[in-house]
């Protein structure tokens, strides 16, 4: 019998692109899944989509009702991941389309890192194409569009950059209960995971784009905050330091929420790098410089990381 993938899929106000995605996801060469689906307070027709999609699947969709309310995408994602109970994770955006073979390639891929590392916490992201709203290729490759390092996975990138997509994972049990549950002060699930992951597991990258990520107006990920003023390329974010300093706060918040969950569960070398990295946000000048030269807190590019020591 084929192993069950539990994919977490959360939504909120998706009714354009929700029918697409699930169409996709019901178009998988590898049958043996369950989506799990929480609504984060949507007040278009996405709770009919649905409510249609399990009436056509009442077996393969489990709908999750609570009186929580709007929880933002990360705690949506986190609450999400309370039901999950397969041996697999999967997180699925909603406005997306997964390849037919996403999912095989994917399972694939981490079974065997699993046959290497046994027992060990993994998660396995891939590239994707970039598109617009009309699901128009963009770029064939986000991974290379937004300039992320593939090969440096390590602690000490990571915090300062996150370069996994939640929608281009899988994970395993063993990670998903490492990591739950996801403090409130992570700047989203995909940077905690890939965090713990790096600090305590495995993180590999499988060098397929598997999915079409839409890039939109209405995109609750990563492309409303700090964070994409901070890759923005308008002189004015460039110049604006108040930017840099409020996002890499959250950066520091983020840091601490993992040094106090999993202190007793790192090394020294890893405990020292996260508190010089928390540090950062009470440091300036020189003493903020060393700190990001020591540890090597480097972003995806010799530019850009020259521009992070320059404003620190």
């Amino acid at each position: 019998m084929q192993i069950q993938i539990d994919i977490l899929l959360g939504t909120y106000n998706g009714e354009k692109f929700l029918d697409e995605q699930l169409e996709s996801i019901f178009e998988q060469d590898y049958p043996n899944f369950r989506v799990i689906i929480r609504d984060d307070g949507s007040t278009d027709e996405t709770l009919n989509i649905i409510s249609k999609w399990i009436g056509l699947n009442p077996k393969k969709i489990e709908f999750i009702e609570d009186q929580l309310g709007n929880l933002g995408p990360s705690q949506n994602f986190n609450r999400l991941m309370q039901f999950a109970t397969a041996p697999y994770i999967c997180f699925s955006d909603q406005d997306d389309k997964w390849l037919p073979q996403k999912l095989s390639e994917q399972l694939n891929a981490i079974q065997k890192l699993e046959e290497k590392n046994p027992g060990m916490p993994i998660m396995v992201y891939s590239d994707m194409m970039l598109c617009d709203k009309d699901m128009k290729i963009q770029c064939p490759s986000l991974m290379e569009n937004d300039r992320l390092n593939t090969w440096e996975n390590k602690p000490n990138r990571l915090l300062i950059q996150n370069v996994p997509y939640a929608c281009s994972t899988i994970i395993n049990k063993k990670l998903l209960d490492l990591a739950s549950p996801i403090d409130k002060r992570a700047l989203m699930h995909d940077h905690w995971l890939a965090l713990v992951s790096s600090l305590m597991g495995k993180l590999w990258f499988l060098d397929k784009a598997l999915l079409y990520h839409r890039i939109h107006g209405l995109n609750a990920s990563r492309d409303g905050s700090e964070y994409r003023k901070e890759v923005s390329d308008k002189i004015s974010d460039k110049l604006n330091n108040s930017n840099f300093n409020n996002y890499l706060k959250k950066q520091t918040t983020q840091a601490e929420a993992i040094l106090e969950q999993y202190e007793a569960k790192l090394d020294k070398g890893q405990i020292k790098m996260l508190k010089d990295f928390i540090a950062l946000s009470a440091t300036s000048g020189i003493k903020r410089k060393w700190l990001i030269l020591k540890n090597r807190f480097f972003k995806n590019t010799f530019i850009n990381t020259a521009k992070l020591i320059a404003r620190a």
